[in-house]
């Protein structure tokens, strides 16, 4: 799962959610509800009026403002329209999500609703998607921070002479893909930068996936920087959103859908591993 339709906000910031369907479950509304064992633990910040007890002690966990968020390790899913449901090979098949918040629910033979809380609606592909380890940690109160600055990528080597294509030459395209490494180091360092003034503490290794629309527009974020998931402070997602328009205007980077950042120490990597065109290979730079 890559993306929702309706969630809340530390649901989005935990995207791709990666699980195996365990086993099919009747409820007594429908009898095509399915049980999704996560790859990862998933946290939620339970609504007003949920009662705690419901679930175990260890399940209750903090965030860094001490407030109680809720682990969970399955989720429990149908589809949304009458008449779909889960196939091989399904791609953004729209389905209901609901915490299992009573892992005994596994042994059941039938949905007990009261061992599940709502949780949102999102898109659900089969296959995988991969991320880093990373255990949740949204909303930290934000604070400046003195970010040591990255050292500036050589410039690669231009590919051999061949034949302009497309009214841009080889030199064109050369300085495009300096151009677009220059760029997508911009974009690490400003995610650093916005992560650092969420902790108040300077980030060293960071490896982080973001995920873009057509309009280079952030739909999702994850990964891990320094052993934590990669949240950045409020007001750096206006930088961020400024780094990704510029993409629209460079040959290479323009129809990118999703990067892969790497940090280390003064190290800045990326990899562009999904874009928009499906005719177009996706490009490593370094």
């Amino acid at each position: 799962m890559t993306r929702f339709d309706t969630a809340p906000a530390e649901l989005e910031w935990q995207l791709p959610l990666n699980g195996e369907l365990y086993r099919l479950m009747p409820g007594s509304d429908r009898p095509d509800y399915s049980l999704l064992v996560l790859e990862r633990p998933l946290h939620f910040y339970p609504r007003d009026g949920f009662d705690l007890r419901r679930v175990e002690a260890e399940q209750q966990v903090r965030d860094r403002k001490g407030r109680t968020m809720v682990r969970v390790h399955a989720l429990l899913l149908c589809a949304r329209f009458v008449g779909q449901q889960l196939h091989p090979g399904m791609r953004d098949l729209a389905v209901n999500l609901a915490y299992v918040i009573d892992n005994s629910l596994a042994r059941d033979a039938e949905v007990d609703f009261g061992k599940i809380e709502f949780a949102a609606i999102g898109f659900l592909s089969e296959g995988h998607t991969p991320r880093a380890t990373a255990e949740p940690a949204p909303d930290r109160a934000p604070a400046p921070a003195t970010v040591p600055p990255t050292q500036p990528q050589s410039e690669p080597q231009a590919e051999p002479q061949t034949e302009p294509t497309d009214e841009v030459t080889s030199h064109d395209e050369a300085a495009g893909r300096h151009t677009s490494s220059a760029l997508l180091d911009e974009l690490a360092t400003t995610l650093r930068h916005g992560i650092e003034e969420q902790r108040g503490a300077p980030v060293q290794r960071m490896t982080a996936a973001l995920t873009v629309d057509a309009d280079h527009r952030l739909t999702g974020l994850s990964g891990n920087a320094d052993g934590q998931a990669p949240v950045p402070s409020q007001d750096s997602f206006g930088r961020l959103a400024d780094v990704l328009a510029r993409l629209a205007a460079l040959e290479g980077v323009d129809r990118v859908a999703a990067v892969t950042l790497r940090v280390d120490g003064d190290s800045v990597t990326h990899e562009v591993t999904a874009t928009h065109d499906r005719g177009q290979s996706p490009e490593t730079s370094r």
